[in-house]
């Protein structure tokens, strides 16, 4: 028996509830009928990273000194984009090593260069890349000889082909992401077998970048069916599972740009760039992924077209990501802003006036509503190190913003209306995900419980009979079935692993950018 963790990016209960009911998903059905969970809160922003490393590390942010995908450095002026090697701690694997137990980890987000451990870990999207529309083709699993296995028996891909994105999400790239769906399945199976880790993970990402652009139709509907079918792999040999995900998915209904709005506002000045011409005379990068993908020509872009040249053509929406640093008027520029939710201001927190402005910003933002509907756009705006805790907490972004309900956050400087109806995606991220204990150590009780992501590291050390390092935030949950040898048993606490990996070495930043603005995670 192992115990085996099943991640699903951006999974709620709200979403899949009507297909849970027609019997559409009946193995995920026996796992709540047979568990107990509920609701599983992620730390804000409610996003891949860091919450998947919450997960892992049973940690908020603010002691992993990372705290989403990238951030922007106002004193330097430059966008930095994380890899596995920025976070600092150690994750559960790393403790269950410690103490006799092999586990292995199948495409779990920030894990990009994998590490090696005592099993094995296999990188996963989307920040393992080669190049912008290049999949790694090799050093994205360890030991060498399950890389070797998972290439030669299996075909393994690292990201889907043809890759989804904002103009691209046709038969092809929709049928693409299913068949990955499957290979996921099928790698974490084969693995588990060959291996036979004590505990495995397995994170199915890209079914979330079908909620992206469908949100519950029927290109995810048939996404779920395929999760629910390999479900089944895991079900009958006793194992102990967790179903979870790092946060959820609600429908678009209003998207705010903040950088727009902090224009208009006066906090925030552009420049004319390369970018606004091409954009006024309809050159955008939709229209060029599109024109090279109909052309077959994605591979010679890569090849051919260097990133920096690349970089400059603009979305439909307007200049993103490190290109909204690049078009900044900065002598002018108080805050700017990245995508759902962080703000970063260019005055030194040393400043007298620095008080004064977050106080103001924190002020406008809580006040603003959708002019039609009266929505809240902005459900709270947090002080980074206040919300945080941790040896990094000062390292956070100035403010950030809890996006109020079905609301998207966007960092799109161009829009002359900083609130529109729609934009890039039909779903959004929202922080309550989902958490479902299933197996001979647990009890039945249903989907009535709430829990933090911190919490689901905690409780997986003590199920496997490991102690709980003293620093976690999270806490071991009550789930464990009466008379069950978790139940009887105290939990046992450690002092913490390192986990530092700062001599590691890392990705591109330009391919890891490219590939989450692809997906829409930079806006």
């Amino acid at each position: 028996m192992s115990t085996i963790t099943i991640g699903l990016d951006g999974a709620n209960w709200e979403l899949i509830g009507d297909w849970l009911e027609a019997g559409r998903l009946p193995n995920l059905q026996r796992l709540v009928d047979d568990g107990i969970g509920g609701v599983s809160e992620s730390c804000l922003p409610p996003i891949t990273v860091p919450n998947w490393k919450c997960y892992a590390t049973g940690k908020n942010p603010g002691k992993l000194d990372v705290f989403r995908f990238d951030r922007i450095d106002t004193a330097n002026r430059e966008h930095v984009f994380h890899d596995a090697t920025d976070f600092r701690s150690a994750e559960l694997w790393d403790y269950l090593n410690d103490e006799g137990m092999s586990a292995g980890v199948v495409n779990k987000p920030s894990t990009y260069p994998p590490k090696p451990i005592d099993g094995f870990v296999v990188a996963g999207g989307p920040d393992a890349s080669e190049t912008t529309y290049r999949s790694l083709d090799a050093g994205f699993a360890t030991p060498p000889d399950v890389e070797e296995f998972l290439r030669e028996e299996l075909d393994y891909r690292v990201h889907p082909s043809p890759m989804i994105s904002p103009t691209e999400t046709g038969d092809a790239e929709v049928e693409a992401v299913l068949e990955l769906i499957d290979l996921r399945f099928e790698a974490a199976d084969r693995l588990l077998d060959r291996e036979d880790p004590d505990f495995l993970h397995l994170t199915v990402f890209y079914s979330m970048a079908l909620q992206h652009y469908f949100y519950d139709g029927e290109p995810v509907r048939r996404a779920w069916e395929r999760i629910d079918a390999n479900l089944g792999r895991f079900l009958d040999a006793g194992h102990d599972v967790l179903v979870m995900s790092d946060h959820g998915t609600w429908p678009v209904d209003t998207v705010f740009y903040v950088n727009a709005w902090l224009e208009q506002e006066g906090y925030l000045a552009t420049e004319r760039g390369v970018d606004e011409l091409l954009g006024r005379v309809g050159f955008t990068k939709e229209r060029a992924l599109s024109l090279a993908k109909a052309l077959g020509m994605t591979e010679t872009l890569a090849s051919v077209v260097p990133e920096r040249v690349q970089r400059l053509v603009p979305w439909d929406e307007g200049v993103k990501a490190d290109r909204v640093l690049s078009v900044l008027d900065w002598d002018n520029t108080t805050a700017v802003a990245s995508n759902q939710g962080p703000i970063y201001l260019t005055v030194d927190p040393a400043n007298p006036a620095y008080e004064a402005i977050r106080d103001e910003l924190i002020r406008k933002l809580e006040a603003l509503t959708h002019p039609e509907t009266g929505q809240q756009l902005v459900k709270a705006v947090y002080r980074g190190e206040e919300y945080y805790d941790g040896p990094y907490a000062d390292h956070a972004p100035d403010l950030l913003l809890d996006q109020g309900r079905n609301v998207h956050v966007s960092d799109a400087v161009g829009p002359t209306d900083p609130i529109a109806d729609e934009g890039v995606w039909a779903g959004g991220n929202m922080p309550d995900g989902i958490f479902l204990f299933s197996g001979p150590s647990f009890r039945s009780s249903g989907l009535g419980e709430r829990a933090s992501i911190t919490d689901l590291a905690p409780t997986l050390l003590h199920a496997m009979g490991a102690a709980v390092p003293d620093d976690v935030d999270g806490e071991v949950l009550d789930v464990f079935a009466p008379g069950s040898e978790p139940a009887e048993r105290s939990v046992a606490y450690r002092r913490p692993l390192s986990g530092d990996r700062g001599g590691d070495a890392g990705d591109d930043d330009e391919a890891v950018e490219q590939r989450l603005a692809d997906l829409g995670y930079l806006e």
